[in-house]
């Protein structure tokens, strides 16, 4: 059962990515979770808190998409498992995606909260490490674990944002098979 702070982060992250950051309204996130305006501010004090929250629970769910990847036995592994759960991810939560890889909005309040920032870059730091773990067991050649990590995440932000948009296949076995195609043809150009 959901509780109802993430109900309210559900229906402010719908209604900022449906009118944007200045039709947010508390009034209007109290209609559509269905409880009355005050109780929204026994969460949050403002719509700017509300924001901020919402952002970090987009970073936080993404996140935790991500970590399981580190109980895999090798960096190969790791890896591909990584790029996996990122992609169950945006199937998962396509609004999410849209919030913290899309939105202008977001990098706005990202460039003004360190917290955001230090949550963004978690998922930063996973991909540069599972990069380096590749490099160092000799997967995938030697060269910058950052500057791959940036490499991979903008190839997987671009294809996720073609399907979020609607000009990719919306079957979700469709979708998969055309992002490991994707992700191969990238990693050919790096393995060993």
């Amino acid at each position: 059962m959901t509780s109802t702070k993430d109900t309210i982060l559900e229906c402010a992250r719908d209604q900022y990515l449906t009118e944007g950051y200045k039709g947010l309204s508390m009034r209007k996130i109290a209609q559509k979770a269905n409880i009355s305006a005050t109780a929204i501010y026994r969460h949050f004090s403002n719509k700017e808190e509300l924001f901020h929250h919402v952002v970090k629970k987009g970073f936080s769910t993404y996140t935790d998409y991500l970590i399981p990847a580190e109980n895999e036995v090798t960096p190969e592994l790791r890896l591909r498992q990584t790029m996996g759960n990122a992609l169950e991810f945006v199937l998962d939560h396509p609004r999410y995606f849209e919030l913290i890889f899309i939105k202008s909005e977001t990098k706005d309040e990202l460039a003004q909260f360190d917290d955001l920032r230090a949550d963004s870059k978690i998922s930063f730091n996973l991909y540069s490490t599972r990069i380096k773990e590749c490099m160092e067991s000799g997967y995938l050649k030697e060269d910058n674990p950052g500057e791959l990590s940036a490499l991979l995440l903008s190839a997987y932000i671009g294809f996720f944002s073609l399907y979020t948009s609607g000009l990719l296949p919306r079957s979700p076995k469709e979708i998969k098979k055309m992002y490991w195609r994707s992700i191969d043809r990238l990693l050919n150009g790096l393995v060993k």
